[in-house]
């Protein structure tokens, strides 16, 4: 059986949640919760799986991080022995060139 990491959320990572979670509840609160809920499932796949997602490619230093797409988000994560790092939910619509993983 898999040993299954703990999660630890980065400040970026968090604020990327709350502020995608707020705009959404502004607009429509039962999507919010379904966002909400489509994260924290991704999360737990990628715990139980944390090399099913991608290998970042677009991010340096190359083969550090990894991705699972959720939606329009991407969970930007890092694997390491002891934990699985989420760095950012990052929206996909927005400009790649601002994206910086820690």
């Amino acid at each position: 059986m898999k040993r299954k990491r703990s999660v630890r959320w980065t400040r970026l990572a968090d604020l990327d949640l709350q502020s995608a979670y707020t705009y959404l509840e502004e607009r429509n609160p039962n999507a919010a919760r379904r966002f909400a809920a489509e994260i924290l499932q991704a999360l737990e796949h990628i715990r139980t799986y944390p090399e099913s997602g991608a290998v970042a490619m677009d991010l340096l230093p190359r083969g550090r991080y990894r991705h699972w797409v959720c939606g329009h988000h991407r969970l930007i994560y890092r694997v390491d022995e002891d934990w699985i790092w989420l760095l950012r939910i990052w929206d996909s619509r927005r400009n790649p060139e601002n994206l910086k993983p820690e």
